[in-house]
């Protein structure tokens, strides 16, 4: 069952993805936080279907739940652990283009994608991830829209490698953020995804 806001005409937002997006740890429930500060006056559902190892495949396979919220929005952030457990860039891309497809026939939504946070990635794995998500950034249309994480996170993280302050990671597994890396990629995203454009003033 989704948590409601009360005032207006009722939206329908759903955070669709794995452990790094969605609760118990994921950055989601901070974004609709952010909203809630922001438009107080806005109505509506927030979902957040999803787990930490939430593979590609499984997200399309749950594609017909996320079709049943009837949404207005739909954010989605998976793809690391597909690359994590070995599978081919080109076959995650693939099944992620088939997910935006299904949810842009069978939906009015606004669609967002996330891209991955290399510098979550063990070294070995960030060609992959930065491979996947320059194929992310070929997804965009005129409803699906491409949510860069990563180049702040890289631009955070090297700034604070130099600073003389306390260290602190943003990260303590690709697919779960720390306190703090939950606030930062909460309010990156809600800069980026243009939430209050849904509740017309």
């Amino acid at each position: 069952m989704g948590k409601t806001y009360h005032g207006g005409d009722l939206k329908n937002l759903v955070f669709y993805g794995d452990g790094l997006l969605c609760p118990p740890e994921g950055y989601g429930e901070q974004i609709v936080e952010l909203l809630v500060l922001q438009r107080p006056d806005a109505t509506f559902k927030s979902f957040h279907p999803g787990e930490e190892q939430l593979s590609l495949e499984a997200a399309l396979r749950g594609a017909p739940a996320v079709i049943g919220k009837a949404p207005d929005f739909v954010y989605i952030g998976v793809g690391g652990g597909d690359l994590l457990r070995g599978v081919e860039v080109g076959t995650a891309l693939e099944t992620l283009r088939a997910l935006l497809q299904v949810l842009y026939i069978k939906t009015p939504a606004r669609i967002a994608v996330a891209n991955l946070c290399t510098a979550f990635f063990p070294q070995e794995a960030r060609a992959a991830a930065a491979e996947f998500n320059a194929g992310i950034a070929a997804l965009g249309s005129d409803r699906v829209g491409i949510v860069d994480l990563d180049d702040p996170v890289n631009l955070f993280l090297e700034a604070h490698r130099r600073g003389a302050g306390e260290k602190r990671s943003l990260h303590s597994h690709p697919m779960r953020p720390t306190s703090m890396g939950r606030v930062f990629l909460a309010h990156k995203a809600f800069a980026l995804l243009e939430l209050e454009s849904l509740f017309p003033a």
